[in-house]
């Protein structure tokens, strides 16, 4: 059997309708309703979203400007204040050596105790030396007294001798001579004289003892300014002598500093019209960041703070610029919020103080 089959024939190649035959038919491209509908709303989202976020930024921003009025019409708030305490500047009354120190720095202590001494060798001689003098003087005393005794019994028997003599004149008889009256008369003139002399002699002396235990109590003083005692319970701080230092009266030591302390605001002189005593403040030390403390304003100064500096301004010279005062305002801390910060809130530390000015308007209301 012939498998061989009859082979087509085949013309000329076109380059043109190959490429055709080759390339894939083109795509028709069809849009469904609902994406045009989604292209045709884009712009209008846009337009309402742009509109929301103007919406969003006029509140946020009218709800930033209320809570800044009403802040600023519930507190009147100053970071120009610190901690204010009682500050003890220890002296010595007395010129002389350190012989002891007893106490450290930053140490606490109760009111009378000795921190130091003094070398008391010399006011301990001269303690002597005092009571030594009150005793001569004593003894001056007595002797005085002895003295007026003994003037007081001649003066009692010439007044005797005279009272007979004068008797024995008056009876006319001639048992004396007139030179024996004359000279009784005399011997009691001088006996009265003597015990005139004699007393005065004794009131010396008893002034001179009132002297003597006036030295006596001095020196004994002094003795005791040797021992440098706390005047008040605190801690020590400033500490400012060693043993053998040479000191002077009333050259500064040390310090005692109180545990009690406030806080000392210096609020300007626009900002006190709504502040009364006993609003309530915030306080926040700049020590302990992030701890809040509250307390109560307790008083206003009398007067600014420029009137008590060292030169206070004179705005009578003609050379008068107006500046904003500071009146400073005592606040004190509320022991509950302190806490566990007793003793840790020093005198001196910033504080930035808020305080709340509608309280006291409504308690009054």
């Amino acid at each position: 059997m012939n498998m061989n089959l009859p082979t087509p024939e085949i013309g000329p190649i076109n380059h043109g309708d190959a490429n055709r035959l080759a390339a894939p038919p083109p795509r028709t491209e069809t849009r469904s309703p609902r994406v045009a509908t989604m292209k045709t709303d884009l712009p209008e989202r846009k337009h309402r979203l742009a509109h929301s976020l103007v919406i969003a930024a006029l509140l946020g921003a009218g709800y930033a400007g209320y809570g800044w009025w009403n802040y600023a019409h519930t507190w009147v708030a100053t970071d120009n204040a610190a901690v204010s305490g009682h500050v003890h500047a220890v002296s010595t009354r007395l010129a002389g050596t350190v012989s002891e120190v007893l106490v450290s720095e930053n140490q606490p202590v109760a009111a009378g105790t000795v921190l130091a001494r003094l070398d008391p060798r010399d006011l301990t001689v001269a303690c002597e030396k005092a009571n030594a003098a009150l005793a001569q003087a004593e003894a001056q005393v007595e002797q005085a007294r002895a003295q007026v005794l003994r003037d007081e019994t001649l003066t009692s028997k010439a007044q005797a001798d005279f009272d007979r003599a004068q008797q024995l004149v008056r009876g006319g008889t001639s048992v004396i001579s007139r030179q024996e009256f004359d000279t009784a008369k005399a011997a009691v003139d001088a006996a009265s004289a003597a015990l005139k002399a004699t007393k005065a002699l004794e009131l010396a002396a008893e002034a001179q003892v009132k002297v003597a235990t006036a030295q006596v109590k001095d020196a004994e003083l002094q003795e005791g300014y040797t021992e440098i005692v706390a005047p008040a319970a605190g801690r020590i701080g400033r500490k400012n002598l060693e043993v053998g230092n040479r000191v002077q009266a009333g050259q500064s030591l040390l310090a005692v500093v109180e545990p009690e302390v406030w806080v000392t605001a210096n609020y300007k002189e626009t900002q006190l019209e709504r502040l009364h005593p006993g609003q309530r403040a915030r306080l926040e030390v700049d020590s302990f960041p992030g701890q809040k403390f509250t307390g109560t304003v307790e008083s206003l100064s009398p007067a600014s703070g420029a009137e008590f500096a060292l030169l206070p301004p004179d705005n009578a010279t003609g050379n008068f610029t107006k500046i904003v005062q500071r009146v400073p305002v005592k606040i004190v801390f509320d022991k509950a919020s302190v806490g566990n910060y007793a003793g840790r809130i020093a005198p001196g530390m910033s504080v930035v103080v808020q305080v709340n000015v509608r309280e006291k308007v409504n308690a009054r209301d």
